[in-house]
């Protein structure tokens, strides 16, 4: 049995436990046709010794395993998958990265990208590749404009500001009311008076 072989069979049995979680938390890439792509996989401590990359096709909802690569750069593709299309490294400091390259993307690229670590159980976070596809437009936020409080009148000064007329008008309506009011009950308190006698004078 090859080693292609073996790591696929590894790879289809790791992948049926965790799989169906795999879309869970991921990353979209809006690729250009022909472009390239990097994707990290990152180990948390410096046990992953070897790694398996695997996508997700959604125009055949397939799985396939792409490739095998150890902490030594050792790689090793799967089946009608070879070096001039994916390209794996890995980089050793603080944390054990682990990248794969995608060449000359094309339409049928697009699906679901990810790893999976031999001595790990959990699933790192994983890629969405849409080459050739435009990255959705974000509309601005609406902001809500709180209307502005009334500004207060100021009538004090000789010419009064627009606004504050009614302020004025009836103030100056109620006067005239009371005035008008006033002069009709003097007028008819005098008309209620006896009328002074007029004496006639003899020729």
């Amino acid at each position: 049995m090859t080693l292609s072989c073996m790591c696929g069979y590894v790879f289809m049995w790791m992948a049926a436990v965790v799989l169906p979680s795999f879309q869970a938390t991921s990353n979209v890439f809006y690729s250009k046709i022909n472009d390239s792509q990097n994707l990290n996989c990152q180990c948390p401590d410096h046990t992953c010794q070897e790694v398996f990359w695997y996508r997700h096709l959604e125009s055949r909802n397939t799985l396939q395993f792409l490739m095998y690569v150890n902490s030594a750069g050792r790689e090793q593709h799967g089946e009608n998958f070879n070096a001039s299309k994916f390209k794996g490294t890995v980089s050793t400091g603080q944390k054990v990265v682990y990248t794969l390259r995608i060449i000359e993307l094309q339409e049928d690229d697009a699906g679901f990208y990810s790893c999976l670590f031999k001595t790990k159980n959990f699933l790192p976070a994983g890629y969405y590749i849409m080459p050739g596809v435009n990255p959705p437009t974000v509309q601005p936020p609406t902001v809500k404009t709180q209307p502005r409080p009334a500004k207060p009148c100021n009538c004090n000064s000789r010419h009064s500001p627009k606004g504050c007329e009614h302020l004025v008008l009836w103030p100056g309506i109620g006067a005239l009311l009371l005035l008008a009011i006033t002069l009709a009950g003097t007028l008819y308190y005098f008309s209620r008076l006896p009328k002074k006698c007029r004496h006639r004078f003899a020729k």
